[in-house]
């Protein structure tokens, strides 16, 4: 059995490199593609996954263990991307939508993509849904894309978003619930059936 984030935080509190290792091993896949769809540049994913993981290691004394680990790393990428796109001059929230697969924890939307594959025409509707979700995010404001890149694309629950986001999780609740219907009316006009 692996050892939980709290056991391995704790002993890297401690000094413990490779407790941190571990940490680094079990989210630094889910960061960079999170990274990366938020910014939309591979090789650049790539240095702010590090970034991420050195500020956290760094700022470890700072980290309040009564929330999740996941949850406080997410933002902290989060932070990295915005400044990111903000330093590009671009708007944050501008996604990109290279769907995980199921084992990398994608969530409702890329349940919603992964679904479109199974179908004989998936080579072309697949890369026409793929490009509609992403014009349709594109075009959302940020308190809604963010939403959704965090629940439906990341899988994470309301609450770990709402933490991430500095907000209320009834807040990460409805802007889902609007976010998903603007989505969802989007793709009905296009003829898909969410």
């Amino acid at each position: 059995m692996e050892p939980a984030d709290r056991e391995l935080i704790a002993k890297a509190k401690n000094n413990d490199k490779q407790a941190f290792t571990v940490i680094f091993d079990r989210y630094r896949k889910k960061i960079q593609l999170y990274i990366y769809r938020y910014i939309g540049d591979y090789q650049r994913a790539e240095d702010l996954t590090v970034e991420t993981f050195l500020s956290a290691y760094n700022s470890l004394a700072e980290y309040d263990e009564r929330g999740l680990f996941s949850s406080w790393l997410y933002k902290i990428a989060t932070n990295y991307a915005k400044k990111e796109l903000r330093q590009k001059g671009r708007r944050p929230g501008e996604v990109s939508l290279e769907m995980p697969t199921m084992e990398e924890g994608g969530g409702a939307l890329g349940e919603m993509i992964s679904d479109e594959r199974s179908r004989p025409d998936f080579d072309i509707r697949g890369s026409e849904l793929k490009e509609l979700v992403y014009k349709t995010m594109s075009g959302m404001k940020d308190i809604y894309k963010d939403v959704l890149m965090l629940c439906d694309v990341e899988g994470l629950s309301h609450e770990e978003a709402a933490k991430i986001l500095n907000t209320k999780t009834t807040i990460v609740t409805t802007r889902l619930v609007r976010a998903r219907k603007m989505l969802q009316d989007n793709l009905k006009k296009h003829g898909y059936k969410p």
